[in-house]
């Protein structure tokens, strides 16, 4: 029966479909080739889920539960497994070569009886030698995610034991193969990150309308997750980043109360904040800013409000397939200083790829030579603020996807004009 369910190709509870885990098991082959790689062994719960369709929902990073999924050039992956995942993985992947390990007698004789077998390993980095081995991977070139935009479950101290947990393989970085993947998004990817655009807008604008003078700041978050609910925007392991902030020129922090969670206060008329990041949606992350006040806005609000809103729109425009990221990011400064030469970008990057997390290669910064090609994803985010520190300014933040013919603007549902709260 159990052997069943892991070859079956009509998964109940599948998280990607199989054309889509074909298609993107077959493109990681064609990248490990052209970067001279035998196989990846990823230890990231977002590749899992990326290039496996499962993940650790209970986000049981310890070594005592220790999974990898191995991913090689010549044949289909293999899922390297405490006995805990076994349901999670048997259920919800396609990944058919799947093993487990388990420390404890009971879980072994457990894990034998699932997959019909004699014995079960009960220590994870020998099973990993002998599936090198099996596979013929142990002496190969061995891709493993090491850069820092990459969230993994390996320890500092693994990764300095894995020459001699593996010694006759050569250990490489596996991020330029995920990365040259993963910032194109195939079609599967592009409808569910418009939906969950879409859905992100809903309820970040039903948030903002809730904002008014005597509302406290921690109920506009109530509503939001409210909202979340009803849009299907709540997942395990939950990965909503959305934050909104109130504040005024007198208090402490003053107008630039920036990225901080929600606290025990009382909005009043005269108070300025945005929203930033988002909520996230099977799996992907948005992140988008909007600007409000509450009551009548001074002119000078209203001006920088514009100016931001100007100098991201020729950001956006700048994005086309073939120019480079460090053309956009050279663009987005002309732009900015042609509509006010006092001001200067706060931060070193006025856009990022968004995925699985909401911070993503690449990064759209000074001389960076990534070339832009359709079907990549962005945040743009360009601010313009009162240097005199009385009022906020606003930094609008959207969500792009580049096309060949121009950009769709996926948050663009609600407007990042200055919101007004009465």
């Amino acid at each position: 029966m159990f052997q069943e369910i892991i070859k079956s190709e009509s998964k109940k509870w599948e998280t990607i479909p199989l054309s889509e885990y074909q298609l993107r098991t077959a493109r990681a082959r064609e990248l490990m080739e052209k970067h001279e790689m035998d196989a990846m062994i990823l230890f990231s719960p977002v590749n899992w889920w990326y290039y496996g369709g499962w993940t650790d929902v209970a986000q049981m990073h310890n070594w005592v539960w220790r999974s990898c999924m191995i991913v090689p050039q010549d044949r289909d992956p293999v899922v390297l497994i405490h006995g805990a995942f076994f349901w999670q993985v048997a259920l919800t992947t396609y990944v058919r070569d799947i093993r487990i390990w388990s420390e404890t007698e009971g879980g072994r004789l457990l894990g034998a009886v699932l997959l019909g077998l004699q014995q079960i390993p009960e220590e994870f980095w020998s099973t990993l030698l002998d599936t090198l081995k099996d596979l013929k991977l142990d002496k190969g070139v061995l891709g493993i995610e090491k850069g820092p935009d990459i969230d993994t479950y390996l320890s500092f101290e693994e990764y300095d034991l894995l020459g001699t947990r593996i010694p006759g393989a050569k250990i490489v970085s596996a991020d330029p193969v995920i990365w040259e993947q993963r910032t194109v998004k195939t079609p599967y990817e592009i409808e569910i990150i418009r939906e969950g655009c879409r859905r992100a807008c809903t309820v970040v604008k039903a948030a903002f309308e809730s904002i008014k003078s005597g509302v406290n700041e921690l109920d506009v978050h109530r509503t939001f997750w409210k909202a979340c609910a009803g849009q299907d925007l709540l997942s395990t392991p939950n990965q909503s980043t959305w934050l909104c902030w109130s504040s005024s020129a007198s208090e402490m922090g003053g107008v630039h109360r920036w990225i901080t969670g929600p606290v025990d206060r009382i909005i009043q008329e005269g108070d300025m904040g945005l929203s930033d990041c988002g909520p996230s949606y099977r799996g992907y992350q948005m992140d988008f800013q909007r600007t409000f006040y509450v009551g009548n806005p001074p002119q000078k609000e209203i001006d920088l409000s514009k100016m931001a809103c100007e100098a991201e729109q020729a950001t956006i425009e700048a994005l086309k397939p073939g120019v480079t990221a460090g053309d956009v990011h050279r663009a987005s400064v002309d732009a900015l200083k042609k509509l006010d030469p006092g001001q200067g970008h706060i931060i070193n990057f006025v856009g990022h790829g968004m995925g699985f997390s909401n911070h993503e290669p690449p990064w759209v910064v000074p001389d960076d030579p990534t070339v832009i090609r359709e079907n990549m994803v962005f945040c743009i985010e360009v601010g313009a603020f009162d240097l005199e520190m009385k009022y906020l300014g606003a930094m609008p933040e959207d969500i792009v996807l580049v096309k060949r013919d121009g950009v769709e603007n996926l948050t663009a549902d609600f407007s990042n004009e200055l919101f007004i709260a009465k």
